[in-house]
């Protein structure tokens, strides 16, 4: 079956990385792709490892007026005293993708997204959940960075706790983190991310194709003593799936993938056009912000889905709005 995975549940259609969006991708039959932060106390699901102004009010309901609070550095009843369930109108993030229904939503831990599932009998959706971690020295959050091997600890602790060994993937940008995965837990799946243009502050060229120095971000490999094979580098980290920005991804990247026995999973595809190319090109997979232009494009194409499933008996649930 192709993989439709909702990006943080689906952030075009409901508040990224909450039970809203986790149950929309879930109802609409897609797999769920998320972020994971190690708290003080837990994990927690976010994105930024600083609670983002353009998404997170007060309790005042005024939007943060800059990104002080570390979640690295918070307790988890500390973290819910925030509402993330609404794109402030006035940021340039509500132009990419204020189409998402406004809620008030507080960020949830990775028990309580596991819980949601049981709850309303989603069984068989798949995680695709990524630790954020930050090893390069000169990332902005490199400081108060989680040890990753505490981070896959408690990862570990909760997958088994709810027996979702079968239905996660461990993915990241550091790939630390899935060879240490692979070492405790062979038989959960690991997605190794990751990022040749240097356009984010935050992960910028994540191989170091063009770069002399082995890149943090590889778990101590070097790009270099593989050819420039971004697959059989990924492989060796330990890594059963490659990642790709869609914008990167080539015939030639989905041709070494497979013939490692590896999949390929590129991220965010959001246009029609590019869901088409990215299918074309060989992917195995889509990350999506929009999982309902996914899923119709899919049906067209006569490829198999897993059917609609509302729960309308979820407060998580919302009727209508691309569903």
């Amino acid at each position: 079956m192709f993989d439709s995975q909702a990006h943080r549940g689906g952030r075009d259609a409901r508040p990224e990385n909450t039970l809203y969006s986790y149950l929309y991708g879930m109802e609409i039959g897609a797999n769920i792709e998320c972020d994971m932060q190690l708290a003080r106390d837990g994990i927690v699901m976010s994105h930024n490892p600083v609670l983002n102004p353009d998404i997170t009010r007060d309790i005042h309901g005024s939007y943060l007026r800059t990104g002080i609070y570390d979640i690295r550095l918070m307790t988890i009843e500390e973290i819910k005293s925030f509402d993330v369930g609404a794109i402030n109108p006035e940021s340039e993030y509500f132009g990419l993708h204020g189409s998402q229904t406004a809620l008030h939503a507080k960020i949830p831990t990775l028990e309580e997204m596991f819980q949601l599932a049981v709850d309303t009998g989603h069984n068989t959706t798949e995680f695709n959940i990524e630790t954020k971690s930050y090893p390069d020295p000169q990332s902005p959050f490199y400081e108060n960075n989680a040890d990753p091997h505490k981070f896959v600890d408690e990862f570990l602790r909760i997958v088994r706790k709810y027996k979702m060994e079968k239905r996660v993937i461990l993915q990241s940008f550091d790939w630390r983190t899935l060879r240490i995965m692979k070492d405790e837990a062979p038989e959960i799946r690991t997605s190794a991310l990751y990022q040749l243009s240097p356009d984010s502050p935050v992960d910028g060229d994540t191989i170091h194709m063009t770069r002399r120095e082995p890149s943090p971000w590889l778990a101590g490999l070097s790009i270099h003593d593989y050819d420039g094979h971004i697959a059989a580098c990924a492989y060796a980290a330990g890594a059963d799936i490659l990642s790709p920005n869609f914008r990167e991804f080539t015939e030639k990247d989905a041709y070494e993938a497979h013939e490692l026995g590896m999949k390929i999973l590129p991220w965010t595809v959001n246009s029609r056009n590019d869901m088409l190319e990215t299918i074309e090109k060989g992917a195995d997979g889509i990350i999506s912000d929009r999982p309902w232009i996914l899923r119709e494009l899919l049906e067209r194409r006569g490829i198999p889905l897993r059917p609609l499933s509302p729960s309308p008996e979820s407060p998580y649930h919302i009727e209508g709005t691309m569903l």
